[in-house]
């Protein structure tokens, strides 16, 4: 009787939830044991006198209307099928404008990564290139001009271009 107990938990497993070996052992014991054998016959017959009442009531109820009730009770927003979704018709058709709307509601992350990508290149960009400079910037100022005479004075705000008559009074 004390491997009965090991044992009657076994007889309601479903088919794959025993290893190989705990399978074995319980067809061993169900060779030898009547009040097992018994058992296991009676769970089997509960088993389908449950299956045939459940499929008997769910023949006798009507199950026409089930799935316009429960559309009923959505918003139009939670059941109107996405245009990307292939294959399914779709309510009425959204745009180029609805289309993207949809994408950006269902990719929320990818949407604010892609918007913010261009501004941190600059950022890192801005950052790169006023750090590479060791020193005020040189500045390449080439002035030609025929009648002006160009006269270029360092200041401490960088180069200052003066543009004045020349020496022959032109």
């Amino acid at each position: 009787m004390s491997d009965c107990t090991i044992y009657a938990p076994m007889l309601t497993a479903r088919p794959g939830e025993l290893s190989g070996d705990e399978a074995s052992r319980l067809h061993v014991h169900l060779a030898g044991c009547a009040a097992c054998q018994a058992r296991l016959a009676d769970e089997r017959a509960v088993d389908g006198l449950v299956a045939d009442g459940l499929a008997r009531a769910a023949a006798r109820r009507d199950f026409s209307e089930f799935s316009t009730q429960v559309m009923a009770r959505l918003p139009v927003a939670a059941w109107r099928p996405d245009p990307s979704d292939r294959g399914l018709p779709t309510a009425e058709p959204l745009g180029a404008l609805g289309r993207l709307r949809a994408w950006l509601r269902r990719h929320k992350l990818a949407a604010a990564a892609s918007a913010l990508a261009p501004a941190l290149a600059a950022v890192a960009l801005y950052v790169y290139l006023d750090n590479t400079g060791s020193g005020p910037a040189e500045f390449a100022v080439d002035v030609a001009s025929e009648t002006l005479a160009p006269m270029v004075l360092d200041t401490s705000d960088g180069p200052l271009v003066l543009l004045g008559e020349g020496s022959d009074g032109a």
